[in-house]
């Protein structure tokens, strides 16, 4: 009969092995053939318990980690794993006191002030973690767990240079680990450096290459640097690589339109994400109608509505006239939308028409053209406000508060005062929402639909904008548009340039560093005085 001390040797070769059945099935043997006064007794509890957490049984883990606490109350590796099994039961306060407890028994134990510092990241300490986290790679340099988590911490703190320089070390450490390549990528996107957020993106892809979430973060890279058909590929994985985007996903039986003739058929084309996305696909609907040979039914937001209809010829639809529907009342479900024989999101049109940046803008631009009824209504309500001045501007500084960039482009209204100082311009707010701001003509509460938006900046000389619908919209309308855009811009914008190939009457002006919007707003005047 082997020996406690043989089966435990027998159950750690078959751990390390992968064979857990085995290996829970000895560790077992040797807790009932031992007492609690044998090493190996411990141990297998302990390694047992390390065994059930990896299969998810935190309960079972928890229970076999307190057992052997139980007879070793300062087994710092109990201690630490045990934390682990608190933490994910959500009882972080005593997994951090557990850490801690570890770490006082033995000092040099790099895991447990790695995961002390996960439990204070959770906690909201980042100060915290961040001691923690730097005293586990001195610990162990070579440990890529922990510098990941030392640069998501570093993250947390605003801190990008040492963020980037931690998940560089990660990698380098283990040049397999998946989410440091994805936070490297993201932080390299995030502070501008394309080409590297590329490269990092690349390297996951290579361990991973179904990775939904690389994927679609990759698009977004792809598609800021101007290598479009590569980026239109890769955004169809947005459906399973965007936690937002998945939750849009609609549930049609029938198939995505891959660019076949449909002989006829019906073609559903359907809005998704947000307004200016719609707004900058529509110049794209004309061009699959004719590749579909098909009957177009476009379901889109009922506030574009008036403004598409008032645009048909512009649009080039005026000979087919679509079917337009506003979203579906259960959306994302698809109730009370008509039979068709394929369907499209709008964000794929470019794809399947194999868009590149020598063809656009992709249509002519104006593409958009508010209903004359409402720019008979306009017209003189901006000439009114112009009172004598050179010119008539409106103005946009904040977007959807829930966009997942909107703190970095939206501006604080206090920054609009060195405009809206100069007495030669009158400052109209196409603003819909927030205080009123002094100095503007507040025309938001009669910004009803998009139709009275487009109305209203057909009638200004100028509309300068954040990074909003109402910078496609204008774009659209062929006015001349100035787009204030945040160091890191989306991938519409792309790198550097001054101009946009959507939209030919706009002109970008970016921040020369991250937050810096006064330089935005010193560009903008030295614009404006020479206009």
């Amino acid at each position: 009969m082997s020996t406690p001390a043989a089966l435990f040797r027998e159950a750690l070769t078959a751990h390390r092995a992968g064979d857990l059945s085995r290996a829970a099935a000895t560790y077992q043997r040797v807790i009932e053939l031992t007492g609690p006064e044998r090493q190996e007794h411990r141990d297998a509890l302990g390694n047992l318990g390390v065994l059930r957490l990896t299969q998810g049984d935190v309960a079972e883990a928890d229970r076999l980690f307190q057992a052997g606490l139980a007879m070793a109350p300062r087994d710092a590796a109990l201690l630490d794993n045990r934390g682990i099994a608190l933490k994910s039961l959500g009882r972080l306060a005593e997994a951090a006191d557990h850490h801690r407890q570890a770490i006082a028994a033995n000092p040099g134990h790099t895991n447990a002030y790695s995961n002390l510092g996960v439990c204070l990241t959770e906690q909201g300490d980042l100060q915290g973690a961040r001691r923690c986290l730097e005293r586990a790679v001195a610990l162990a340099p070579g440990s890529a767990d922990s510098w990941h988590n030392l640069g998501k911490v570093h993250e947390g703190l605003g801190d990008s240079p040492a963020a980037i320089q931690a998940y560089r070390r990660a990698v380098a450490a283990d040049a397999a680990h998946r989410p440091a390549w994805i936070n490297l990528g993201t932080i390299l996107d995030h502070t501008g450096d394309s080409i590297g957020a590329l490269a990092a993106y690349d390297a996951g892809l290579a361990l991973t290459p179904t990775d939904a979430k690389i994927r679609w973060n990759r698009s977004q890279v792809l598609l800021k640097l101007g290598r479009l058909a590569e980026g239109w590929a890769e955004a169809e994985w947005r459906w399973t690589g965007n936690a937002g985007l998945a939750a849009q996903r609609r549930p049609f039986a029938i198939p995505l339109w891959m660019g076949e003739d449909l002989g006829g058929g019906t073609l559903l084309v359907h809005s998704e994400q947000g307004w200016g996305d719609t707004l900058q696909m529509l110049r794209f609907v004309a061009p699959a109608t004719r590749a579909a040979n098909a009957h177009l039914v476009v379901e889109t937001r009922a506030e574009l509505i008036r403004l598409i209809e008032a645009s048909w010829d512009l649009l080039d639809l005026a000979a087919v006239r679509p079917t337009l529907l506003p979203l579906a009342a259960d959306f994302p479900g698809i109730g009370g939308l008509p039979p068709a024989d394929a369907h499209l999101p709008m964000m794929s049109l470019p794809g399947r028409l194999g868009v590149t940046l020598d063809t656009l803008p992709g249509a002519s631009v104006p593409y958009l053209r508010a209903p004359e009824d409402s720019r008979l209504r306009w017209a003189p309500r901006i000439a009114q406000g112009r009172n004598g001045r050179r010119l008539t501007a409106g103005l946009v500084w904040q977007g959807n508060p829930g966009h997942w960039n909107d703190r970095r482009r939206s501006l604080p209204p206090e920054t609009l005062a060195p405009l809206l100082r100069r007495a030669d311009i009158a400052w109209h707010s196409l603003q819909k929402d927030g205080a009123p701001v002094t100095g503007l003509i507040p025309l938001g509460p009669d910004l009803t639909d998009f139709a009275e938006t487009a109305a209203a900046i057909s009638a200004l000389d100028l509309v300068i904008t954040a990074d909003t619908a109402v910078a496609h919209l204008a774009g659209a309308l062929g006015r001349p548009t100035w787009l204030l855009l945040p160091y890191v811009a989306e991938w519409r914008w792309m790198d550097d340039r001054p101009d946009s190939p959507w939209y030919p009457s706009m002109r970008l002006f970016r921040q020369p560093a991250p937050g810096d919007w006064p330089a935005v707003m010193a560009a903008v005047g030295t614009a404006l005085d020479r206009l």
